[in-house]
């Protein structure tokens, strides 16, 4: 009997390597995600709502959707392997130089976690916080303003369930060719598509999420800021702040702002004066030939197709 005992023991160990880790152990992190299609005035409302004193939204982190799924499929790698693979998706991204922060010490800190702790959400809340503290920020709750995070709605709550939404909607005739100005995309159709799956996913997000979601309007956050705002803050249970109305000089502080020239309008202060930008920007046969793609979501949302 004793002769087997190394193979018990390798077996026993296996056992328990293949038990699966957690995506969250009862998380009460109630953090916050600006969602839809870029160009819609995302970075905007970040700057509005970032400029709470309460709140920390940092730039871009572009992986959080992929982490879910890495960590699902690494399962049989130890506690501090998976750290350091989940921090290299932060780190490693090429977008990642507008945190100007490292992530050694966080990651040395988060392979020491117990095991009651280890999770997809300890490894994410606790890199948002580590960002705040190397710019010596305050704060009592992160968001996240990152568009592509709307192609991965249900992994992120999965992780978060107890997150909530702001969906910001912008007519899609001037959000199309800001993409191409932007450089974000060469032609009008694919920026046109990105557009119109953006808002279609977080719209069926959102009515099987009643409560978790609010929608903000580009056109009425401009025209009507103080109005909009109270009732963001109201969703997100903050109290609202004159500050957040008059923020422009928050945009210095946002990293991946100062470093992006698509982001230099952010610097300004809130105005209406780019609503159909796009629409008197394009020739009438550009409309006409996005109206075969966008018609239908645009006249749902109250926009006129042409």
């Amino acid at each position: 009997m004793l002769t087997n005992l190394p193979s018990l023991l390798s077996n026993t160990v296996l056992r328990k390597r293949s038990q699966p880790r957690p995506l969250a152990i009862n998380s009460s992190t109630t953090p916050f995600f600006i969602i839809g299609s870029g160009r819609s005035g995302n970075t905007l409302l970040r700057r509005i709502i970032g400029a709470h004193p309460d709140v920390y939204i940092p730039p871009e982190t572009y992986v959080l959707g992929r982490l879910v799924r890495l960590f699902e499929q690494n399962q049989h790698l130890s506690w501090k392997q998976i750290v350091y693979l989940c921090l290299a998706q932060f780190e490693f991204h090429h977008e990642f130089d507008t945190f100007g922060i490292s992530l050694r010490p966080l990651a040395i800190d988060l392979s020491k976690a117990p095991q009651s702790s280890q999770c997809l959400a300890y490894i994410v809340n606790k890199f948002y916080e580590f960002a705040a503290k190397e710019h010596n920020v305050l704060f009592n709750r992160w968001g996240d303003k990152t568009p592509l995070n709307t192609f991965y709605l249900n992994e992120i709550l999965s992780v978060f369930p107890a997150a909530q939404f702001i969906h910001i909607v912008r007519d899609g005739y001037d959000v199309i060719p800001s993409y191409v100005k932007a450089g974000i995309y060469d032609e009008l159709e694919d920026a046109a598509r990105r557009w119109v799956q953006s808002v279609r996913l977080a719209d069926n997000f959102s009515k099987q999420n009643k409560g978790l979601c609010f929608e903000v309007r580009y056109e009425e956050l401009v025209t009507h800021p103080e109005e909009v705002t109270k009732k963001v803050c109201k969703f997100l249970g903050i109290t609202f702040e004159e500050a957040m109305l008059n923020s422009q000089e928050h945009a210095s502080q946002m990293g991946d702002v100062t470093a992006r020239s698509h982001h230099k309008n952010v610097f300004k202060p809130i105005s209406p004066e780019s609503i159909g930008k796009g629409r008197h920007t394009m020739s009438k046969v550009e409309k006409r030939q996005l109206a075969v793609l966008i018609g239908d979501e645009l006249e749902l949302r109250g926009y006129s197709a042409l």
